[in-house]
């Protein structure tokens, strides 16, 4: 079993739907994560031509997650920074999201009413001075 295959069972225990591969075209390990049912054919939008992994990667339905040089490559490390960016499983993200969205509905409520605020005591300022009806008062 070679060293890529052995990490991949490595990252697949933590995602099952992640794999990797070596680059057809340089020296690099790819790590790509099964999103979508491919297309065969790997012509671009516009009969643009696609790279050979780009074609590939379309064809089999999944999307690159990052590209890694062959010497800087360590499966502990990668999966340690995709754990770390994994949203889905970081405790309390949900609230945070709820509380983020309260907040914004609750600033857009209170921005709403000063704005009516402001624009009626610009009316009756101004009903009030076109009627000389205005009162100075002395300090």
């Amino acid at each position: 079993m070679s060293d890529l295959s052995r990490a991949e069972r490595t990252l697949r225990s933590y995602d099952k739907a992640l794999r990797l591969r070596r680059s057809m075209q340089g020296d690099l390990i790819l790590v790509e994560r099964k999103t979508y049912r491919g297309r065969i054919g790997s012509i671009g939008p516009e009969g643009l031509e696609w790279t050979p992994d780009i074609g590939r990667r379309h064809e089999e339905g999944h999307v690159l997650v990052c590209h890694i040089a062959p010497e800087k490559f360590r499966v502990h490390a990668l999966l340690k920074h995709l754990k770390a960016a994994d949203t889905w499983k970081q405790p309390g993200w949900i609230q945070k999201i709820e509380d983020d969205e309260r907040r914004a509905k609750e600033h857009r409520k209170f921005s709403r009413s000063s704005d009516m605020k402001y624009k009626a005591g610009e009316v009756f300022d101004r009903y009030v001075w076109q009627n000389k009806q205005r009162v100075f008062g002395g300090i």
